[in-house]
C-alpha cells in the first residue's frame, strides 16, 4: 500500500515529450508492482513466524534511514514538523489495522476491499467541508461498499473471508482515507520526501514503541522472513515511493493516480500465481463494482489518461 499518496511532484505546465511520458508511466507502472507485491511478501513473512508490530517497527525503520539518507535538504520549522509528525501518526494505525487483517483474510481480498479508499475520500471531504458531495459519489459509494459485501462474503471454498479481518481491512480504508483528507489540508507546501521522511519518522517511533511493549522487536532467523522484512522496507515502501514521486513529476497527478489503480490488479495476479489464492464468482462480482466505482469516482482522469489530453495544470494537493 502507498506510504504517501500526497507526497507529490508536480508538473511543469509545459507538457512533456513523448519519450519522456513514456519514461514517466514506466516509472508508474514500475511503482504499482512494488506496491502491489506488499501483501505477498506480508504472508510470507507470516509464513515464517515474523509477527505484526515488530515487521512493521523494521518496515518503517528501515524507510525513515533510507529515505533520510535521500532527503538533504532543509528542515521545516519545529512548528510545521510537529504537524507533519502528527499526519504520520495517523497513517500508521492504517498500517497497523492493514497487517493485522493480513493475519485472517487472503491478500486478495484484503485489496479489493481497502481499494474503496478513494470513495470513502470523497465522503469524507464532503464531511468536512473541502469538496462538494455529488450524485456520483453517493453513486460509487454505493457501488463500493456493495463490492465490499459481495467480496467479503462470496468465497470460492464456500468458507467466507473471517468477519473481524474484513473489518479491520475496512478500518484500514477509513484510517488511510482519513490521513489523505488531513494531508491535503495540513501537508500543503511541503516538498514530497519531507512529507515521507515525517511520516516514516513518526510511524516508525510508534510502530517500535507498540512492539517492544508486546514482546520486542526480534524476528526468527528465518532467510525467507528476513528477506520479506527487507522487501517490505526497502522494494514496497522507499522504492515504490520513489520510483512513484518520479513518474508523478513527469505526467502529473491525474495520470499518474490512474496507472496507480491498477495495483488491485497486480495484487490480484501475484495472490494468484504465487500463494495458490482463489476469488468466488461473488468476489468478481464485487471486484467489478469496486473498480467501477472508482473509475466513476475518478471518470475525468480516466478521459486524460485515455486520450492523452492536455490536463489542467494540478493545485496545491490532489
Amino acid at each position: 500500500m502507498r506510504l504517501s499518496p500526497t507526497a507529490i511532484l508536480y508538473s511543469a505546465a509545459v507538457p512533456p515529450s513523448p519519450r519522456d511520458e513514456t519514461r514517466g508511466l514506466a516509472l508508474v507502472a514500475l511503482s504499482t508492482v512494488a506496491y502491489g507485491v506488499l501483501p505477498i511478501l506480508g504472508k510470507v513473512a507470516y509464513s515464517a513466524g515474523v509477527r505484526p508490530l515488530p515487521l512493521l517497527a523494521w518496515r518503517y525503520a528501515i524507510a525513515a534511514a533510507l529515505i533520510a539518507l535521500l532527503e538533504r535538504g532543509p528542515r521545516p520549522a519545529l512548528r510545521d514538523r510537529l504537524s507533519l509528525w502528527a499526519i504520520g501518526a495517523v497513517f500508521v494505525f492504517n498500517s497497523i489495522a492493514y497487517f493485522r487483517a493480513l493475519e485472517e483474510i487472503p491478500a486478495s481480498v484484503i485489496a479489493l476491499v481497502l481499494y474503496t479508499y478513494p470513495v470513502i475520500v470523497a465522503l469524507l471531504a464532503a464531511l468536512l467541508g473541502v469538496e462538494r458531495l455529488t450524485r456520483r459519489a453517493l453513486l460509487a459509494a454505493a457501488s463500493a461498499f456493495a463490492g465490499c459485501a459481495l467480496t467479503a462474503g462470496g468465497a470460492r471454498s464456500g468458507q467466507p473471508p473471517a468477519p473481524s479481518g474484513v473489518a479491520w481491512a475496512l478500518v484500514a480504508a477509513v484510517v488511510y482515507a482519513s490521513y489523505i483528507v488531513l494531508s491535503s489540508r495540513f501537508g500543503r507546501g511541503f516538498p514530497a520526501r519531507v512529507l515521507a521522511l515525517h511520516l516514516a519518522q513518526a510511524a516508525a517511533v510508534i510502530c517500535v514503541a507498540f512492539a517492544l511493549a508486546d514482546g520486542g522487536l526480534a524476528v526468527p532467523l528465518d532467510a525467507r522472513g528476513l528477506l520479506a522484512v527487507a522487501g517490505i522496507g526497502v522494494v514496497s515502501t522507499v522504492v515504490a515511493m520513489t520510483v512513484f514521486l518520479a513518474g508523478m513529476a513527469i505526467v502529473g497527478p491525474t495520470r499518474a493516480s490512474v496507472v496507480s489503480s491498477l495495483e488491485v490488479l497486480v495484487t490480484l495476479v501475484l495472490a494468484f500465481a504465487l500463494l495458490g489464492e482463489r476469488l468466488g464468482p461473488g468476489q468478481w462480482a464485487g471486484a467489478a463494482l469496486i473498480l467501477g466505482a472508482v473509475a466513476l469516482q475518478n471518470a475525468a482522469a480516466l478521459r486524460w489518461a485515455v486520450s492523452g489530453a492536455p490536463r489542467p495544470r494540478p493545485g496545491p494537493a490532489a
